[in-house]
């Protein structure tokens, strides 16, 4: 076989690919890229759609957490609290979170009670599925399929990281052009060639942050974060010492009064947590439960997760970037990225490109194949036909690499070789007796 037939063959291997692939991402891009982006500007809009719960009039000095937290209890008798946010802006109210985290499990949707810090005063609460950082983070992880949905996830990230690099390749000049010309659309070969360049071009641009993306979501996912990262972290003796926090329990002495939420706070800003807190409440059963907190900053490499023992007032627990090893760093920092605080107003504005990047890939991928597909009525999905024959060993190699590494791709390659050689036999067969 020559050299161009052997390159025209497996350019149609790699289209087909890209061509599955893509069918296979573009609903999980969408819903990925719609909730991502709603999740990045939930503060922002919470502002503006709820100021009257989000804004109070300072006072003379700040009413008890205890007292807060009992007044957001007593609005919300059927339902458990489950964290307390207490802001460092004097103008902020508290917000004291139900459902959806610690003691539902995860399976419910969170919402917020809020309260007036220097009256005590519930000023209002939002239900669940109006409450937009609740259910769009939920939903962008998994939810209400539980692991099913984040192995769901998983495997649309696993595609989208083959859609790219086959796209990559497809994109790949070897007509002559340079590299930079390859990035501008022909405008005069057809409204499906511009399309196609338009789609290629930004793809391209963008290919590289959009794999990022990917990556710093994996260690989310219940299959890879937990089967595959959390095992290599323990065998290396890098687990992430930030839950430790959440982990520690008190020892109940008899006679003993626990402390309270700002007996806790005060102990907790003497050891230097400062700023913004996020208070995980006791589930009220939990005699031993230690009361636990962390600052909220842009960069986990600001933050510090503490532990208090209510009894004997000890801290049990306090966790700084000092204490991070290089993986868990790594992934703490990939955290910040995804979320879009690691470097500001302008990390938002950075990754909302990149959804609606995403989005846009997603319509001009549609436009280019619903512009190409066959009208003499043939039924199916236009495909790419196939190409038989061996690979290049690069790519074999390429292949199985991504698969030992993202094992959910590998089982599921081997799932669609085996689908795909069941439906080659079943339809030569007739011709074979024939």
């Amino acid at each position: 076989m020559s050299g161009s037939a052997s390159g025209g063959r497996v350019y149609r291997r790699f289209w087909r690919w890209h061509f599955y692939a893509a069918f296979l991402v573009i609903p999980f891009v969408l819903m990925q890229s719609t909730t991502g982006t709603l999740y990045l500007w939930h503060e922002e809009w919470a502002d503006w759609a709820h100021p009257e719960l989000r804004f109070v009039a300072p006072g003379d000095a700040p009413a008890g957490l205890d007292a807060q937290v009992a007044a957001a209890r007593a609005s919300q008798p059927q339902a458990h609290a489950t964290t307390l946010r207490v802001s460092a802006d004097p103008r902020r109210s508290t917000q004291v979170i139900f459902g959806g985290h610690h003691g539902d499990g995860g399976d419910g949707l969170p919402f917020p009670v809020f309260v007036d810090p220097y009256r005590a005063q519930v000023l209002g609460a939002i239900p669940a599925w109006q409450w937009m950082p609740g259910w769009s983070r939920k939903i962008h992880g998994g939810w209400p399929l539980g692991d099913a949905g984040s192995w769901l996830l998983e495997l649309g990230a696993c595609w989208a990281v083959v859609m790219i690099l086959t796209g990559l390749w497809l994109w790949w000049p070897r007509d002559g052009r340079g590299l930079l010309a390859s990035l501008l659309p022909r405008t005069h070969q057809g409204r499906r060639v511009f399309m196609r360049d338009l789609h290629a071009g930004v793809a391209v641009l963008f290919s590289l942050v959009i794999l990022a993306f990917l990556v710093t979501a994996l260690p989310w996912t219940k299959f890879w974060g937990e089967q595959v990262l959390r095992p290599v972290q323990n065998a290396l003796d890098q687990p992430s010492p930030f839950s430790r926090a959440a982990r520690a329990r008190s020892v109940p002495l008899p006679g003993v009064t626990p402390a309270g939420l700002d007996e806790a706070v005060a102990l907790a800003r003497a050891q230097g947590v400062t700023g913004e807190l996020e208070i995980r409440l006791d589930v009220p059963d939990e005699i031993d439960a230690a009361t636990s907190m962390h600052s909220l900053a842009p960069r986990a490499s600001q933050e510090t997760a503490i532990a208090i023992d209510r009894y004997s007032r000890r801290t049990l627990v306090r966790t700084t970037w000092d204490d991070y090893p290089p993986i868990p760093r790594a992934v703490a920092t990939g955290v910040d990225l995804h979320e879009g605080t690691f470097f500001g107003r302008s990390n938002q504005w950075l990754n909302t490109a990149v959804s609606a990047c995403l989005v846009w890939l997603s319509v001009t991928g549609l436009l280019s194949w619903w512009w190409r597909r066959p009208r003499d009525g043939r039924a199916g999905l236009a495909a790419p036909a196939r190409s038989p024959g061996p690979l290049p060993r690069a790519v074999l190699a390429t292949g199985a690499v991504l698969c030992a590494v993202l094992p959910l791709l590998g089982l599921s390659v081997l799932t669609l070789w085996l689908i795909d050689g069941a439906w080659l036999r079943l339809h030569s067969s007739p011709q074979r007796q024939r």
